[in-house]
């Protein structure tokens, strides 16, 4: 693999010095038992709108502390999870020593790898992007032919829990103020215009969400609790679809890229 480091933008130098700093707090999400299970279950419900293969290779970006490849372990043949903080790939190094994982501190910008991947995804990582056009195009880049861009993305439809994110970041110290929050129909256009196919948009998490972002206690009491969230939603998005999504706090999509023009 090689790595031909483009300058980052102010704000990407802003963000990762953001993670940088928060990197021990941030781990500490996938670490307790509530959050844990919100984020497990964040994590299957996006990859259940495809169809994935055990022997396929992913790519996360933006894959902070690198707990998706002990999330997803078993239904892959390789995992990589690139991401621009230092301190959180050296935790994912540690923690997720696997033979089929591995670990890149890196700007998805910078990120060339030998071989392509079937699934490129991202959880709450767009929002952070200044140019959501251009990181579409590098992972874009990055697919093989039919492979699948998958993103997990909060979204405003809900007016109530897009001032609870407002608020959030106005009062704290560990969530990022420089971010913007995507529509469903945004994020369709921008997958479009990066020449992906077969788009899918589905609204995620309705009760499950605020385990899945803050570590909160006592795990003893929450920990059930997030549990009983998962399975709700779990329940209520595969009867009620769509029809959630003025509700819910997130959104998914997933494009595929076409067989003919990719490399």
């Amino acid at each position: 693999m090689a790595l031909a480091t483009k300058t980052n933008t102010e704000h990407e130098k802003n963000d990762q010095a953001l993670f940088e700093r928060i990197a021990h707090e941030y781990c500490r999400k996938d670490l307790l038992a509530a959050s844990r299970a919100a984020r497990k279950c964040r994590l299957e419900q996006t990859m259940r709108v495809i169809q994935p293969q055990p022997h396929w290779r992913y790519l996360e970006v933006g894959c902070g502390a690198g707990f998706s490849a002990e999330y997803l372990a078993g239904h892959y043949g390789e995992f990589c999870g690139v991401d621009y903080s230092d301190n959180l790939i050296s935790f994912a190094q540690r923690q997720h020593n696997r033979p089929n994982v591995q670990f890149v501190a890196s700007n998805i910008k910078d990120y060339q790898p030998e071989l392509r991947f079937d699934v490129v995804f991202a959880i709450g990582l767009l929002h952070h992007l200044d140019d959501v056009g251009e990181g579409l195009g590098h992972m874009f880049d990055l697919l093989k032919p039919n492979g699948w861009l998958i993103a997990n993305e909060p979204q405003p439809a809900n007016p109530a829990i897009s001032w609870a994110r407002q608020i959030r970041k106005r009062v704290d110290a560990n969530y990022s103020a420089d971010q913007t929050e995507l529509t469903g129909t945004e994020l369709r256009q921008a997958f479009e215009e990066a020449g992906l196919h077969s788009i899918q948009v589905v609204p995620q998490g309705l009760l499950s969400t605020p385990f899945a972002e803050v570590a909160l206690s006592p795990q003893w009491l929450l920990s059930p609790i997030s549990n009983m969230a998962c399975m709700a939603d779990k329940v209520l998005e595969r009867v009620s679809g769509k029809a959630l999504s003025p509700l819910t706090w997130n959104v998914i999509v997933a494009g595929q890229k076409p067989q003919q023009g990719a490399s």
